[in-house]
């Protein structure tokens, strides 16, 4: 049966934009050299080839590496990109995916299909909208490090990758939840399943047949043994971080603060991960068909937590403490009625319990629990505070004010909050999420097209409350619901899904746990279950409108240049970052340079000079004008500093001028370690003190050029 065109549509956009989106993020981020590109080519490559000759195997080698490549390729180019670290791993397990998934249809369960598919094709088209936003609307902007984008103190391409990083993560995403359902047929098409004999207790599978692991149509993927693989390697370098050496494969804060971040480079995300993996390992462990697996069970789970622990991470408590409480109570359970469990049980349950004890005390790190006691004792606490979080729910509150029908773009609340914070509170606001799940997304979605993806949310809490577990399966699916009960109370105060790895294991347990729960007379959801054409028309709609919504606003409010000015923020485009100098800072320009600066004081001093090896004998012109004045329009004939002195208007807030030299030069061509294309050296100079105005014996005056 043909899918709607709609549909069909989607898949291939979304696929077309994640091809598109890796190669630009690694081309933005200044922080990218020639070495990750190259590592992420040859990932993907390699990654393809083998998904195309070992299909189950790549997607498992692939995971099973994302939590450990943060620290590995931080040791190769001695940069914390972790943005860049992650498009680098997606990159590898989309190339391992790809042959796997179909290009012109969505494989999930047809409830899901149109919400998700809609939520994909919502950012593979919003963000080359947002890309050119914040390029200005010229795209020779896409890599201009000197232009400070926002009040968190980004320049324009760190802003990008941003964008591009979150885009990718959720796209890549949903490509992985699809894979998980095509490559997981569930047990209900091959009939009722009768365990062959219990070898842990009641609630876990017989042992796999002859066909290897995950040869059975009811187990899982063999990707997610190396997704808790990989969590584990991770785990045994944050418990040497924590009871050795903190500084080991760490950095920035988390040493000082006695927080492991493994192997991960992040306290938070790697706390969320392995409260996470604990448990899942546990009920996937039964499922290698290994002879005596109370021992890896025990030790996977103590291993993942001890090093949660280490992290201090609150998020992760919460993640993983919920799935781990009701593994062990499914465990009791099935321990009063199996007599071989009965007996091992406790052994098994005790033993991890003495482990993670004996790392807490080894460590002497800080776990969540006191993280959590000194947050709600500080003064003033209350539900209040809770929901405002530091500001960020006030600043989300605000955004929907001002969009509610498009948001600020999606991946644009962590960045843009400071902006807004420094309008309402005239203050700082560190680069963070609006620490709750829903709330981010309508901020950054608008009330129209963060539709599908809330629907879609609440059909994730129906089938945790509502979903019956097989006898057989009781265990697992008991975990399972727990672990997405605890990402969901996790979610309401802060976004442990932002975190891609974080992302993937979410979205793996989402349909484990779909599939473990179908009803049994019900065979695995038809994919031909028709969606009408007309649904997936207006969710193409909301799509097209939701992007071209953004390039209105690109003109408009949401301007850099505009949004530069409502928040009294300078903005300069063409320019190379500043460089110090003892009475202040000057930018060197490229051939053309737009300047647009808070007014401090009325008074401001332009220096400039340029530095071209000829220009004795070939002169360089330079202009300097704003929109409705020209302030130096000479020929530059040798180096030497000159200045200008003008006296702006007493109302005037913002000051705009334009620099246009009549060519360029790299210093790289006479010899010097500097491949930059220089124009000229400009410093704009404020001056407030009145002996210096004094002293002056002309000030020029500045006309108002309006709005």
């Amino acid at each position: 049966m043909l899918r709607p065109f709609p549909e069909r549509l989607s898949k291939r956009i979304t696929l077309a934009a994640i091809a598109l989106a890796i190669p630009l993020h690694l081309t933005v981020d200044p922080a990218v050299g020639w070495t990750l590109r190259l590592i992420a080519a040859a990932g993907f490559a390699a990654a393809f080839a083998c998904g195309r000759r070992w299909p189950r195997l790549a997607p498992a080698v692939a995971i099973g590496a994302a939590p450990i490549a943060p620290a590995v390729l931080g040791a190769i180019v001695h940069v914390a990109a972790l943005n860049v670290f992650y498009t680098i791993v997606l990159a590898a397990l989309f190339g391992a995916l790809l042959p796997g998934v179909p290009r012109d249809r969505w494989e999930l369960p047809p409830a899901w299909r149109l919400l998700l598919g809609v939520w994909a094709l919502t950012l593979s088209l919003a963000w080359p909208a947002l890309i050119v936003r914040e390029a200005g609307l010229r795209l020779g902007t896409l890599r201009d490090t000197g232009a400070l984008d926002s009040w968190a103190f980004l320049n324009t391409p760190q802003v990008e990758s941003w964008i591009l990083h979150v885009v990718l993560a959720q796209l890549i995403g949903l490509v992985w939840l699809e894979w998980l359902f095509v490559n997981t047929r569930g047990p209900a098409e091959a009939g009722p399943h009768v365990p062959e004999g219990s070898y842990v207790g009641a609630g876990f599978p017989a042992r796999p047949s002859r066909g290897g692991v995950g040869s059975r149509p009811d187990d899982p993927p063999l990707a997610v043994h190396g997704l808790w693989i990989g969590a584990s390697v991770a785990g045994l370098v944050a418990v040497y971080q924590g009871t050795v050496n903190m500084a080991f494969l760490s950095g920035g804060v988390w040493p000082g603060l006695l927080r492991a971040a493994g192997t991960l480079l992040d306290a938070n995300a790697y706390g969320a991960v392995a409260a996470l993996a604990g448990p899942i390992a546990f009920v996937s462990i039964p499922y290698l068909g290994i002879r005596q697996p109370r021992f890896a069970q025990a030790a996977a789970l103590a291993l993942n937590w001890g090093g949660a622990w280490m992290s201090g991470s609150r998020t992760g408590l919460v993640c993983g403490a919920v799935g781990t409480l009701l593994l062990v109570y499914e465990l009791m359970r099935s321990g009063s009625r199996d007599e071989i469990a009965e007996r091992r049980t406790p052994e098994l349950l005790g033993g991890a319990i003495v482990i993670v004890l004996l790392l807490i005390v080894a460590a002497g790190a800080v776990g969540p629990l006191k993280r959590m006691t000194e947050a709600g004792s500080r003064p003033g606490a209350s539900l209040r505070d809770l929901w405002t979080r530091g500001g960020y729910g006030s600043v989300a509150t605000r955004m929907v004010r001002d969009y509610p029908l498009t948001g600020v773009g999606v991946g644009s609340f962590n960045w843009m909050a400071p902006d807004y914070w420094r309008r309402m509170a005239n203050d700082k606001l560190p680069f963070d999420n609006a620490q709750n799940w829903w709330r981010h997304q309508v901020a950054e979605l608008g009330l129209v097209a963060s539709l599908p993806i809330l629907l879609w949310s609440f059909l994730i809490a129906g089938l945790v409350l509502t979903r019956r577990s097989r006898p057989d399966a009781r265990i697992e699916t008991a975990t399972l619901r727990g672990l997405l009960i605890g990402i969901g109370a996790a979610s309401l105060l802060g976004m442990p899904t932002q975190n891609p790895i974080v992302l993937l294991i979410f979205f793996y347990v989402v349909a484990r746990c779909e599939i473990l729960t179908r009803p049994g007379t019900q065979r695995v959801p038809n994919p031909e279950s028709p969606i009408p054409v007309l649904a997936w028309i207006v969710g193409v709609l909301i799509a097209v409108g939701y992007a071209g919504g953004h390039l209105v606003l690109a003109r408009g409010p949401l301007k850099p240049l505009a949004r530069a000015e409502l928040t009294n923020r300078d903005y300069v485009i063409g320019t190379y970052p500043a460089e110090r100098l003892p009475q202040g800072q000057f930018r060197w320009t490229r051939q053309r340079a737009t300047f647009a600066l808070a007014v401090p004081s009325r008074y401001l001093v332009i220096r400039y000079h340029v530095e071209h090896p000829d220009v004795g004998t070939h002169p360089v012109k330079l202009r300097i004008t704003t929109p409705c004045q020209t302030l130096v329009d000479e020929f530059r004939t040798d180096s030497g500093i000159d200045e200008r002195a003008f006296e702006l208007p007493d109302d005037q807030r913002r000051v705009v001028f334009e620099t246009n030299v009549s060519r360029t030069w790299r210093p790289s061509t006479s010899g010097l370690a500097d491949a930059r294309e220089l124009g000229a050296a400009i410093e704009a100079d404020f001056v407030g003190t009145p002996s210096v105005v004094a002293s002056r014996e002309r000030w020029i005056p500045l006309k108002s050029c309006g709005s």
